[in-house]
């Protein structure tokens, strides 16, 4: 389908998250629906905010919101003036450990796509740092780098998700988003300016074993970054309908509940060998299934529900 473009109203744009299980935060702000990045492993497409939606993108003319994810892009209107009311009117803040009271742009889209969304989230992290919010940013884009003069706050930790530093294989699994030589530059000009970083390692595509993460960690650790995030793709929904129609067939390795399981704790292993190697282990955290409690011990998956990252605010 042809790319679909627009707006459409939210009123309350900053909305409390469950992600504090994964130590990301407590609140998100998504700035627009869908995202021009097309990545065919993304799980938004198959999450409640896009499958009980249909009729509205339906009436955007977005015919089918999961297979075309990539396709679409619906600007929030008016967001940042939203937001700023929001926050005057909240009195109170929701702060867990885990979540640690942040917030995160964005959970279902990415904050620096184009700049049309880059301008939405500068003025939406002016309106955050105004009311002392921490924030934390994770995109594909090196667009962040134009707002350094905004970011370049101890309240705001940047991450890119950068899930392998394969371009050629970019150009398949995340087909508009910039390369992954281009996220890791930007990266090491935001270390040189100062900034606080984070990277996600996420989703790893299965073939990566050991010596890849070895080989990926080395590259990212003179970043200094407070923290790793990592999970394996998961291919179980429409995403693995997505990789499969992209011709990506190391897919359908991961696509049963048994193989992906495997898969995941194969990789968990192997990253977490190379990171102790390389002495970086208590800086990766990771993030883990539900699903996987028929496989692994309470004991190792429970550890990492809710558990704060080592990040100090």
């Amino acid at each position: 389908m042809a790319s679909v473009s627009g707006t459409e109203t939210i009123l309350s744009p900053l909305q409390r998250s469950g992600l504090n299980k994964k130590g990301l935060c407590d609140y998100v702000v998504n700035v627009a629906s869908g995202c021009l990045h097309g990545c065919t492993f993304c799980y938004v497409p198959s999450t409640p905010t896009i499958r009980t939606r249909q009729e509205h993108f339906r009436t955007s003319g977005v015919n089918d919101p999961q297979m075309d994810w990539g396709d679409y892009l619906l600007l929030r209107d008016k967001l940042p003036e939203k937001l700023e009311e929001q926050l005057n009117r909240k009195r109170t803040w929701k702060e867990t450990e885990a979540g640690k009271g942040v917030v995160l742009l964005c959970s279902g889209t990415d904050p620096y796509q184009n700049n049309r969304v880059a301008k939405i989230t500068r003025q939406s992290v002016k309106i955050l740092l105004k009311s002392q919010k921490r924030i934390r940013i994770l995109t594909r884009s090196p667009l962040w780098l134009k707002d350094l003069d905004v970011l370049m706050d101890r309240n705001v930790t940047i991450g890119m998700s950068l899930p392998h530093l394969d371009d050629q294989l970019s150009r398949q699994i995340e087909p508009h988003a910039p390369l992954p030589s281009d996220r890791l530059k930007a990266l090491y000009m935001g270390k040189k300016s100062g900034c606080r970083l984070y990277v996600a390692i996420a989703p790893t595509v299965p073939q990566m074993g050991k010596k890849d993460f070895l080989e990926y960690l080395g590259k990212i650790l003179p970043l200094e970054p407070e923290v790793i995030f990592w999970e394996p793709i998961n291919a179980r929904g429409s995403n693995g309908k997505r990789m499969l129609s992209a011709g990506l067939s190391f897919a359908a390795s991961v696509m049963s509940h048994k193989d992906w399981a495997e898969n995941f704790l194969k990789q968990w292993n192997a990253i977490e060998e190379a990171a102790a190697e390389l002495g970086c282990l208590d800086i990766l955290h990771i993030w883990p299934d539900p699903a996987l409690n028929k496989y692994i011990s309470s004991d190792r998956l429970e550890t990492w529900f809710y558990r704060p990252t080592v990040e100090v605010w």
